[in-house]
C-alpha cells in the first residue's frame, strides 16, 4: 500500500468547490433566479506507472435558455473569474464557448457553454489531482468467508480477483502487462477470486 500524497485529498476538495462555485456563477449570470439541474461525476484516473488520481466533472442544465444571448454573458463571467475563453465549433457546426484556467504546472480547469437542443449546458472539469504515488491493489474479490457453495479461492490469484502479475493495474514497468494484456482481472477466475472446488475422488 502507498501512503496518500500529502495534502492531495484536500487539494482535490478545493478544486471541486472552486469549479462548482464558478460554474454556478455562470448559471446565475445567464439565468438569474433559475435553479439549474446539476449532474456531477468523479472519475478515478491511473497512469501507466501506477499513480492514482481523481477528476471531477460537473454540468448545469438550463432548459429554454437561448445560447445566442447566454454565450456572451457566460464568456464575460468566466473571463472576470480568470478564465481564458475562445469560441469553438462542434463537429456538427454548432458554436460553443470553451474556457480554460491554469491550476498549477501543466494542469488546467476546463469548461464549456453550449446548447443541447433547447437546453443550455454549462460544463466543466477539474484537472486530475494525484492522490497516491503508486498503485494500490483493489480489495480481495473473495475470502474464505464469502465463497459460494462448492467453490474455493482461485489458485492463481488466491482470492484477489485481479491479475497476480500487475495486481490489477494493467501495466508492468510502464508496459502492457504480459499476463492479462490490460484485462486487469485474473485470467483464471475472470475477477471473481474463486473457482469450483473439485468433487470427491471416485
Amino acid at each position: 500500500m502507498s501512503e496518500e500524497i500529502e495534502g492531495a485529498a484536500e487539494g482535490f476538495a478545493r478544486a471541486v468547490e472552486r469549479l462548482r462555485a464558478e460554474l454556478r456563477a455562470v448559471a446565475d449570470a445567464v439565468a438569474p433566479g433559475r435553479e439549474p439541474r446539476s449532474e456531477e461525476r468523479t472519475d478515478d484516473r491511473y497512469d501507466v506507472s501506477g499513480m492514482m488520481g481523481k477528476r471531477f466533472a460537473m454540468s448545469l442544465l438550463l432548459p429554454e435558455v437561448p445560447y445566442e444571448t447566454a454565450a456572451p454573458v457566460a464568456a464575460e463571467t468566466l473571463r472576470a473569474a480568470g478564465w481564458r475563453t475562445e469560441p469553438g465549433e462542434s463537429f456538427g457546426g454548432h458554436p460553443f464557448v470553451k474556457a480554460t484556467r491554469p491550476a498549477g504546472e501543466r494542469a488546467l480547469f476546463e469548461a464549456s457553454v453550449r446548447a443541447t437542443g433547447t437546453t443550455l449546458r454549462i460544463s466543466g472539469m477539474t484537472p486530475v489531482v494525484w492522490i497516491h504515488a503508486r498503485w494500490i491493489r483493489p480489495p480481495r474479490a473473495a475470502t474464505p468467508e464469502t465463497l459460494r457453495p462448492g467453490h474455493r479461492l482461485c489458485g492463481m490469484c488466491e482470492g484477489w480477483g485481479s491479475c497476480r502479475t500487475c495486481e490489477g493495474l494493467g501495466f508492468l514497468d510502464s508496459r502492457q502487462c504480459p499476463e492479462c494484456g490490460l484485462g486487469m482481472d485474473c485470467p483464471d477466475c475472470r475477477g471473481t477470486g474463486q473457482e469450483p472446488a473439485p468433487g470427491p475422488a471416485s
